[in-house]
């Protein structure tokens, strides 16, 4: 007796058949897909962690800018911009108006920054109510808290930047902060230690 042929049956022999199958179990296509979906959230978590490092330090370099501005402008007892210094709330605070509200060149820091000018006390505390003499330090510290674009549960660190300086001139301004509305509603007083 011979084997029945496939011959008359239309379809493709067994061993075709087979060989189909091992030829698709052997194949390595869509590799790269996968591969590529179990590597991507590490990547695209590395890419994003580099912008915001790098957003980061932008604005403590900004932050750390205005506090050297507000410092020297407040040593000499004159405006960032050279003007006599003025009213601002109410207060000789024109100097931390100016940094807050005139010197940041982006919007969110505007928003977010608080500004604070007095005397540097030991618990690293600003006391704004002082009355310091030519030649007494003088400290402006700067405050913003930055808030990560990638982050799904609202994390958030603060920024600071403190600088120091003797007073050169007889004092016209008065010691004390003032915030951007953001920084009110986030809690930032630069004048805390």
């Amino acid at each position: 007796m011979s084997a029945p042929s496939n011959s008359g049956s239309g379809g493709p022999p067994q061993s075709s058949r087979q060989s189909a199958v091992r030829r698709l179990i052997r194949s390595e296509r869509g590799t790269a897909l996968v591969e590529f979906a179990l590597i991507a959230p590490i990547l695209f978590l590395l890419v994003f962690g580099i912008i915001e490092f790098g957003r980061a330090l932008n604005y403590y370099n900004d932050l750390t800018q205005l506090a050297g501005q507000g410092a020297r402008a407040a040593v000499v007892s004159r405006n960032p911009d050279g003007t006599a210094v003025g009213a601002c709330n109410g207060a000789n605070l024109s100097i931390q108006c100016q940094i807050a509200n005139t010197y940041p060149t982006d919007n969110e820091l505007k928003n977010g920054i608080s500004v604070c000018l007095g005397t540097l006390q030991g618990d690293n505390s600003i006391a704004t109510n002082t009355t310091p003499s030519i030649g007494d330090p003088v400290t402006v510290r700067t405050r913003f808290k930055f808030h990560f674009l990638t982050s799904f549960f609202g994390a958030a660190i603060t920024l600071s930047s403190t600088q120091t300086e003797r007073l050169e001139a007889p004092r016209t301004w008065d010691g004390g902060h003032v915030d951007g509305p953001q920084a009110t509603t986030d809690g930032i007083n630069a004048c805390d230690s």
